[in-house]
């Protein structure tokens, strides 16, 4: 079996970890792809190669990211789009997504085998259309799509529409738009609910809310929305926290639930409330 490894090295133990990983696919007498940027890292070995990641992502049958939940994040995406299931190796902090422990790596065993399940999860698409009806940007969501004022710290207006039809404004800092996944995210930390994967659900959850009576609302997994600021200054959107893009003035941003989807390997028999009490609780 073939795998490709995208490790995060930001993380502290990023390396060992990986170099754990390493140890048991060759003792799996499997073989590990890296992007070639990673040969002067982990070295040279008869079952390693390092490739251009087009071809790594060709050549395995799995991916394997090292990190934690954003290092899986933005693997996903790349697993996602070569339709390639995903396994997530915890060497950060909370780590929801991971399906093992750095000190766990020995159960790559169970894939190999065969024992294992895959789940999907649901993404996003979103998209910045301007006034005269034209997509000007697009992107596929696994956790977030974020809404908040730019440049100088104000308040902004936000109106949400639902299937065409007016759902609620938001007075604050701007709002999230979350799967399921997404719901440990920024969502939480923004106190919207906890929402397990398999309820195919989209959230809603106002940033810093000038009302106490703003909260998340929870929508069928089929819903449409559009966001649409009140010009009065810079807006922006970031995607799964990456790189914010200014929406134009009189644009609107659509979130649809995606037609793709991606498979995170699962080899643990914990549940979702398992892992979420864990991390939770220390």
């Amino acid at each position: 079996m073939n795998f490709y490894i995208i490790p995060n090295m930001t993380r502290k133990n990023a390396f060992s970890v990986t170099c754990k990983l390493l140890e048991n696919i060759r003792e799996l007498d499997c073989k590990a792809f890296f992007d070639v940027a990673f040969e002067d890292i982990f070295g040279n070995n008869e079952y390693v190669e390092y490739v251009f990641e087009e071809a790594a992502m060709d050549l395995c049958d799995a991916v394997i990211a090292v990190g934690g939940d954003g290092t899986f994040i933005n693997a996903a995406k790349k697993a996602n789009d070569k339709n390639k299931p995903l396994i997530c190796v915890n060497a950060g902090n909370l780590a929801y997504l991971a399906c093992m422990e750095g000190d766990e790596t020995h159960m790559l065993a169970s894939v190999i085998k065969g024992d294992y399940v895959t789940e999907d999860r649901m993404l996003l698409d979103v998209s910045i259309v301007d006034k005269n009806g034209k997509a000007i940007y697009d992107s596929c969501c696994v956790n977030d799509a974020v809404v908040s004022r730019s440049g100088n710290i104000r308040i902004m207006n936000l109106s949400v529409f639902c299937n065409g039809a007016p759902l609620i404004d938001y007075l604050g800092d701007g709002a999230i738009v979350a799967t399921p996944t997404g719901s440990t995210a920024y969502s939480l930390s923004a106190g919207g609910p906890v929402v397990e994967p398999c309820v195919e659900s989209i959230l809603i959850t106002p940033v810093c809310p000038h009302s106490i009576f703003s909260r998340s609302i929870v929508l069928s997994g089929d819903s449409q929305l559009e966001l649409v600021h009140d010009n009065s200054g810079e807006a922006i959107l970031s995607c799964d926290g990456q790189s914010a893009v200014v929406i134009p003035e009189n644009a609107r941003v659509t979130v649809k639930r995606s037609d793709k989807s991606v498979s995170f390997i699962k080899i643990k028999s914990d549940t979702f409330i398992d892992v979420l009490n864990k991390k939770i609780s220390g």
